[in-house]
């Protein structure tokens, strides 16, 4: 099945890759923009790193960003779930 998944070629950060898999071709172009984005400011940050610390700071960087996304998501959630417990139960009370 992989060999029907279309292969498509970024660059990233000077090194051309090629990606294989079910993604639309327009979304794994820009995810690569972005990772060459962030590598490139780390570099800009850091110059004298090698590109193997340039790297790894940039997916640092990337996953501390996940990570508080996932964090923030997850409290809009209890958030929420704690609003809808509120107006259900004002909902009930009013119907009572």
């Amino acid at each position: 099945m992989d060999d029907q998944k279309e292969r498509i070629h970024v660059t990233v950060f000077g090194q051309d890759c090629a990606i294989r898999g079910g993604a639309d071709a327009d979304y794994v172009r820009e995810v690569a923009a972005f990772v060459d984005t962030r590598m490139r400011e780390s570099q800009a940050a850091h110059p004298t790193k090698s590109p193997l610390k340039v790297a790894i700071l940039a997916a640092l960087n990337l996953a501390d960003e996940l990570f508080t996304c996932r964090q923030e998501k997850e409290e809009l959630v209890v958030r929420l779930e704690d609003k809808v417990r509120e107006f259900s139960d004002s909902l009930n009370q009013g119907l009572a």
